[in-house]
């Protein structure tokens, strides 16, 4: 207080030098003047706000970072004891946000995965515990503050996500007592270096906004490798030990299976329970349009720390990795699938019926998005696909073989005489992605869907190549085939999606 009086009369006697001078007025130097340090204030205020202080150091974590450094180092330290690190590329964590005390040792295994990662960006999503608004609070000015030092926030992606998300706005209010995103930022400090976050903090949505979220979401993790996706989430509460184990197993397999739908009808039937559902949620459908995996590493309660079993809260660790090997077939599996459309394609054409399969092969059971291409002497001879996942893979093949030859309207359908001629290529599709910005479209790699009204058309990555175009011509000649005016993908009302492909093809000598 005495350091401020002092610094007022210094000001004071610098303003009746200034009058002296100047033979201004002193009232309205001092009004001016007023008006400056009323300037000053205010950013001073503004510049103190942008530093996030801890709210919950000493409470749900320790305050002193000695003794915080000391107890999640002891936490990893099982892990790597266990033996439980996994060498996958993970993109997406779910880890628990009780006291350290109850759920730090089950997030650590969750975090444990991270170390020696490089990732420059963290997403952090999770639930609002005390604040009550609709859509997405989101904090982006300035630094958020724990015991082991301040973390920046990424403004550039999270004016992407906010602009191409209508109900994520910049809301500081929920963040000032809410302990969901603030627990996970000491792990991340411990497992990661030089990173940024953006966070966010889900209020009231609607079932459209998780699928705008997730597509985004997915459109940055397909251009970069550098983000990682952090979903907040307690699971079962106040039930007694046996009753939060069964409740909670459910839940953990239909979140490993990435069964979004099941998850959610039995959240509103009460049957499962998570506290950061819409997180969780946003991440399984993120995993289902990247074809990634998720995998439980740990879970427990608090009846596991605290030895009272009558009320528990349950706690989980999950990561979601992209499957590098898994949705690829191997040469067998191609080769497999190519028969499979031969056989279909002579049986169809010569006999008009469908050959009988006995597949066994779990890929080659799993839904998947698919086309079937064939060409006859190097030009197209049909072409028609599932554009959703609704069939098993070998099914799917088998009937758009059939409809490539027979169906595509731009074509007679094909001939005994002509089948020798016939070369036959199959895409196997990724999830669709809707985006937003048309400069993430990448020739070669991505493919084009776009949807106007009731027309809707769409070109496999394959063609772009094949007719060196570029990203604008691409995306004229996707209008033109949906019927569309070309320059239709400027327009607001436009739906523009992205996919990418698996492709092989039969043999030239077939």
């Amino acid at each position: 207080m005495k350091k401020s009086l002092a610094s007022g009369l210094c000001d004071t006697q610098i303003l009746k030098e200034m009058t002296a001078v100047s033979r201004i007025p002193l009232t309205i130097v001092l009004i001016i003047s007023f008006v400056s340090i009323f300037h000053t204030h205010a950013y001073c205020q503004e510049t103190s706000l942008s530093i996030k202080k801890p709210a919950f150091a000493g409470t749900f974590y320790p305050s002193d970072r000695v003794t915080l450094n000391k107890m999640i180092d002891g936490f990893l330290q099982e892990v790597d004891t266990k033996g439980k690190r996994m060498s996958v590329p993970v993109y997406g964590i779910i880890a628990p946000h009780a006291g350290y005390q109850y759920s730090g040792n089950v997030a650590s295994y969750a975090y444990a995965q991270l170390k020696g990662k490089a990732y420059s960006t963290v997403i952090l999503m999770g639930p609002s515990h005390r604040s009550h608004f609709n859509g997405v609070a989101l904090l982006n000015a300035g630094m958020w503050e724990t015991p082991l030092g301040r973390i920046a926030f990424d403004h550039d992606i999270a004016k992407v996500i906010s602009e191409q998300c209508p109900f994520i706005r910049v809301n500081p209010s929920p963040f000032a007592q809410e302990h969901s995103l603030e627990v996970q930022l000491p792990f991340l400090q411990k497992t990661l270096t030089s990173f940024k976050i953006v966070p966010l903090l889900f209020g009231s949505v609607r079932m459209n906004d998780y699928t705008i979220l997730s597509d985004v979401l997915s459109s940055l993790l397909q251009q970069r490798s550098d983000i990682l996706i952090v979903a907040s989430s307690d699971m079962s509460h106040f039930h007694p030990y046996n009753k939060a184990k069964e409740i909670d197993a459910t839940t953990l397999r239909y979140i490993e299976r990435l069964n979004t739908e099941t998850l959610i009808d039995n959240l509103q039937k009460g049957t499962c329970e998570l506290c950061g559902a819409q997180a969780v949620i946003t991440l399984m459908m993120v995993t289902k349009k990247l074809y990634g995996k998720a995998h439980v590493l740990r879970y427990a309660n608090s009846g596991d720390v605290t030895y009272d079993k009558n009320r528990v809260v349950g706690y989980s660790a999950i990561i979601f990795y992209k499957d590098t090997n898994g949705n690829i077939l191997t040469k067998h599996e191609q080769d497999q699938l190519i028969a499979i459309a031969r056989t279909t394609l002579n049986e169809y054409v010569t006999k008009k019926r469908l050959p009988h399969m006995e597949i066994k092969n779990n890929k080659l059971i799993e839904k998947k998005a698919v086309f079937v291409t064939l060409t006859k002497k190097g030009q197209l001879r049909g072409c028609v696909g599932y554009i959703v996942a609704s069939q098993p893979l070998y099914r799917a093949v088998m009937e758009m073989t059939v409809a490539a030859s027979s169906k595509d309207r731009r074509f007679p359908p094909v001939t005994e005489e002509e089948l020798r001629d016939i070369h036959i290529e199959i895409s196997i599709l990724s999830p669709l992605i809707r985006i937003y910005d048309p400069t993430m479209v990448e020739i070669g790699k991505h493919g084009l869907f776009i949807v106007k009204g009731n027309k809707s058309g769409l070109l496999l990555p394959q063609v772009a190549t094949s007719y060196l175009w570029n990203t604008e011509e691409f995306l004229r000649q996707t209008c033109i085939k949906a019927g569309l005016l070309p320059n239709a993908w400027k327009e607001k009302e436009t739906e523009i999606y992205i996919f990418s492909t698996h492709t092989f093809a039969e043999q030239p000598n077939k």
